[in-house]
């Protein structure tokens, strides 16, 4: 009998269960590809050439990870935040990010069912041999290389897909620039 985490709402960490993994640990049938960027106030795509794009399993302990820092950009109150001379740092919501994507990517019991591939200059990138499941697809913009200023904007781009056996999911659009990131 497999038991599966219940969320109840609280901020608490879910316990890392690595039985629920295993299955994105296989090679799969499946497929993805599509475009990572972010929409400029002017309405142009804010693409960067060769950024990480990450395909990151969903289960109740990457979830927390990403309604805490994805979907709603939590960062640190200026008082937790403090630099080492006690003066509050200031630090900007896509650092809060860029901290938390490094800190999940680090996480050695997460490693063996983690993907990362890099986008082209075009932001288009391509996954393979993708087992069956729920997924985020994940990357940090930190601006692209236009001359004006919201071309240079940075955020987080993401998406959440259930991906079936064999699927081929093409022209996926991965973005979401919130307002306090960009």
């Amino acid at each position: 009998m497999q038991s599966h985490a219940v969320d109840s709402g609280t901020s608490s960490l879910p316990a890392f269960n690595e039985k629920e993994l295993f299955a994105y640990k296989a090679k799969g049938r499946s497929t993805l590809s599509g475009q990572a960027f972010l929409g400029s106030p002017s309405g142009k795509a804010i693409v960067q050439a060769g950024v990480p794009v990450h395909l990151i399993p969903v289960v109740p302990y990457t979830r927390h990870w990403f309604d805490r820092t994805v979907r709603t950009s939590s960062c640190l109150s200026k008082d937790e935040a403090a630099s080492t001379d006690g003066i509050p740092a200031s630090r900007q919501p896509a650092d809060c990010v860029r901290d938390a994507l490094a800190q999940l990517l680090a996480e050695k019991r997460l490693v063996p069912y983690l993907r990362t591939t890099r986008a082209n200059p075009t932001g288009h990138f391509w996954f393979t041999k993708i087992p069956a499941g729920r997924y985020y697809l994940v990357s940090l913009i930190e601006g692209g290389a236009g001359s004006h200023q919201d071309e240079r904007a940075a955020g987080i781009a993401w998406l959440a897909i259930d991906l079936e056996t064999g699927e081929k999911a093409t022209n996926l659009v991965v973005t979401n620039c919130k307002t306090s990131l960009c």
